[in-house]
């Protein structure tokens, strides 16, 4: 597999969610999801150890459950609930718990995913093994770069960049809004390159 095609494919799926008026929570699962591979088999608990809000914090279960089902009712990504001891779809074993079997509806998305078939595989031959064998804390540590990719989708400057002032909640909201913006327009200029190198028209 190329180094960085994981990587890769969840900033094409957080960019192209951007764009469609997904919000910040959604563009993470997004990116999430896609870095997978062909399955995402992640609980939504343990989804809180791999996305994070803008300020650090973990999200709620529940606001990570109800971003993933408005996905999956709008097109964005495949879902499949998953009951506990059957095997999700590409799984080699079955859930001890249940969880949902997630994919990237990129035909929905207007991009192409930049992982070959095989790197796909390859991906997700690597995710049985975490899932099989990692803990939650573990799992989440698990490839810095992407890690750090997923955790800056919508991201507001951090603490030691902003300046030491009182800011008010609308502050903090615009600061957000518009580190959104500056995400997307990069997120585009990204896809029109890749569009250009690979001989395709960009969506």
């Amino acid at each position: 597999m190329r180094a960085g095609s994981c990587e890769r494919a969840a900033e094409v799926a957080a960019g192209a969610l951007l764009r469609i008026g997904a919000t910040n929570l959604q563009a993470k699962l997004g990116a999430q999801v896609a870095a997978y591979g062909e399955h995402c088999w992640v609980t939504d608990a343990r989804m809180r150890e791999l996305v994070r809000r803008w300020d650090g914090r973990a999200y709620h279960r529940e606001s990570i459950g109800r971003a993933r089902r408005q996905m999956a009712r709008r097109g964005w990504i495949g879902s499949k609930r998953v009951m506990p001891l059957q095997k999700p779809d590409g799984a080699k074993f079955p859930s001890t718990h249940g969880t949902t079997s997630k994919w990237i509806a990129w035909q929905v998305l207007g991009v192409k995913n930049p992982m070959t078939r095989g790197e796909r595989r390859e991906r997700t031959k690597e995710a049985q093994k975490i899932e099989r064998f990692e803990s939650p804390r573990r799992r989440a540590a698990f490839e810095p770069a992407l890690m750090a990719l997923v955790a800056g989708v919508g991201q507001a400057p951090s603490p030691a960049t902003r300046a030491r002032t009182r800011t008010t909640p609308l502050a903090r909201a615009r600061a957000e809004q518009s580190h959104v913006v500056e995400l997307a327009a990069d997120a585009r200029r990204r896809l029109e390159e890749w569009a250009k190198d690979n001989g395709v028209d960009p969506p």
